[in-house]
């Protein structure tokens, strides 16, 4: 099945993650919803979980929630 999920939104319940990937998304949103969108992603995380993000963006200044792995990759 097809779920759609809205990242200025709530998200559901979706479970606990090891990775996410969001790749290429981060570029269309500004600091602030940057700032709301990573919160919400990193809930999802599980402790010591990876959020990669697309080599050209970076979340320099946006969270302290994630911490860089490396480029494009961070970690909770």
């Amino acid at each position: 099945s097809f779920q759609q999920i809205n990242l200025n939104e709530t998200l559901p319940r979706l479970g606990e993650f090891d990775v996410v990937f969001l790749r290429n998304v981060m570029i269309y949103f500004d600091n602030d919803t940057k700032a709301r969108v990573v919160e919400r992603i990193a809930a999802t995380l599980k402790p010591g979980g990876h959020l990669i993000i697309g080599h050209s963006e970076s979340l320099n200044g946006v969270t302290d929630v994630l911490k860089p792995v490396r480029p494009s990759v961070y970690r909770k």
